[in-house]
């Protein structure tokens, strides 16, 4: 398809790029790449998605002619212009993108820039994230101006994280006398500092890890991710995981930035094998204020 057509793929480009650049830009800043104008670049917990924008401009003689910046501005033709900046675009969208990976919390205690700062596997692991499974939406904003949308689902950076995912069986409560089986669990966390991460926990009150990485099924996980967040109680019944009968609440206080519910909801939750299987399978969304801009 030629450039100025709107399309989305899996992005081919990038498996050309060097992973070291696209390390490189895990840890570096290219004003070149910032300066641009459309929307902001933005990770969305609530689709499960990192979003990055990139733009590049066909370079202009001062004759009014489109020359090449890698020929000692050689004049070519406006249809070869264009097709290099769809290229400049695309490189500067995933390099925002990248550098939007390095901010994403992945547990209480750190972040994915704590990982890639310490772990050459974790930054070789990341590039080839970003080289196999970002999609791309090209776009003209002008005449002489291409954009392009780089994104990447956050669950694809799972593969990445250096932990394990044992899929210990969660524990039997027998204190509970009325089994009562739930499609979901939807916890709400608005008014509380709940922030999104990778790898959430949920925590009894008396600070036990009821939920987390330990339990789930990591292939599940990956799908959609360990927590799905919305940002009101419409937007979590939408959600696949909520299912048709949920189980609701509202979480007593924080902790490590993630919810605490009370022992009688922990109870009710437990009070079933299937409501367990339920929870192996990630069927849980945390409904959190929106993020500030």
């Amino acid at each position: 398809m030629s450039p100025g057509h709107t399309y989305y793929r899996i992005y081919p480009m990038v498996k050309r790029l060097s992973l070291i650049m696209i390390i490189t830009a895990l840890s570096m800043f290219d004003v070149s790449a910032r300066v641009k104008p459309g929307p902001d670049d933005s990770v969305e917990w609530g689709k499960g998605v990192i979003v990055a924008f990139g733009t590049a401009r066909v370079p202009i003689s001062g004759l009014g002619k489109p020359v090449s910046d890698e020929e000692e501005n050689a004049e070519i033709s406006l249809n070869r212009g264009r097709v290099g900046a769809y290229r400049k675009a695309r490189e500067r969208a995933v390099a925002n993108l990248a550098r939007l990976v390095r901010d994403i919390r992945v547990d209480a205690d750190t972040t994915l820039s704590d990982l890639l700062d310490r772990n050459e596997d974790v930054q070789s692991r990341i590039g080839n994230i970003i080289s196999t499974r970002v999609k791309v939406v090209e776009y003209p904003v002008d005449f002489a101006t291409s954009g392009c949308r780089a994104e990447l689902k956050i669950g694809d950076i799972l593969n990445a994280v250096p932990y394990t995912y044992p899929a210990d069986d969660f524990p039997i409560r027998i204190d509970n006398p009325i089994a009562t089986d739930y499609t979901g669990l939807i916890i709400n966390a608005k008014g509380l500092p709940v922030r999104p991460m990778i790898l959430p926990s949920v925590y009894s009150e008396e600070g036990l890890e009821v939920y987390g990485r330990f339990n789930v099924d990591i292939r599940q996980a990956g799908k959609f991710g360990i927590v799905a967040y919305a940002f009101s109680e419409d937007d979590a019944m939408k959600f696949r995981a909520a299912g048709a009968h949920p189980y609701y609440t509202v979480a007593l206080k924080e902790m490590k930035g993630c919810p605490v519910l009370s022992d009688r909801d922990v109870r009710k939750i437990f009070s079933s094998r299937s409501n367990l299987e339920m929870l192996k399978k990630c069927r849980v969304i945390f409904i959190i204020d929106k993020p500030k801009k």
